[in-house]
């Protein structure tokens, strides 16, 4: 009968130091400021790399048609704008660079090339290309190069 009491009284002991770090632990959650609080880590974002001319990969180029003649109808003119995208990740360089491109789908390869200064670039609108009916005109980039292209005065 002794044990039983025992047992009780440490049942009893068991209950009491539950309750007890339980109100501990909600009286600290409730009552403590935000100023006590360890701050949390500081995330701060990756530098971005430095000025650098593009790469043949950093740019894709679509060629929107805007307008077809194909008056006779095997012989038709298409006429086209490019829309460059630039893919990189970093800045361009505070110097010109020019890039080359081919567009293809018409009956001939017809080069192409626009140059960036800044954030602005420099590219033909309405350029006029022969090819059969039905054709896709696509443009991949060729190459990028520091500066403009011989002959091309500065904007």
């Amino acid at each position: 009968m002794r044990w039983t009491v025992v047992r009780k009284l440490l049942a009893a002991l068991a209950i009491f130091g539950m309750l007890a770090s339980g109100i501990g632990l909600a009286s600290y959650v409730i009552f403590n400021s935000p100023d006590q609080q360890a701050g949390a880590p500081v995330r701060t974002p990756p530098k971005p790399p430095p000025p650098s001319i593009p790469t043949t990969d950093e740019f894709l180029i679509g060629v929107v048609v805007t307008a077809q003649n194909c008056d006779p109808p095997e012989a038709c003119v298409y006429t086209y704008t490019i829309d460059p995208q630039y893919v990189g990740l970093h800045p361009f360089p505070d110097t010109p660079f020019t890039v080359e491109y081919e567009v293809a789908g018409g009956h001939q390869p017809q080069p192409g090339s626009f140059t960036v200064e800044g954030e602005k670039a420099q590219i033909l609108k309405d350029v006029k290309v022969e090819g059969p009916p039905g054709a896709q005109l696509q443009a991949r980039v060729l190459r990028v190069f520091e500066g403009r292209p011989e002959g091309v005065p500065p904007p």
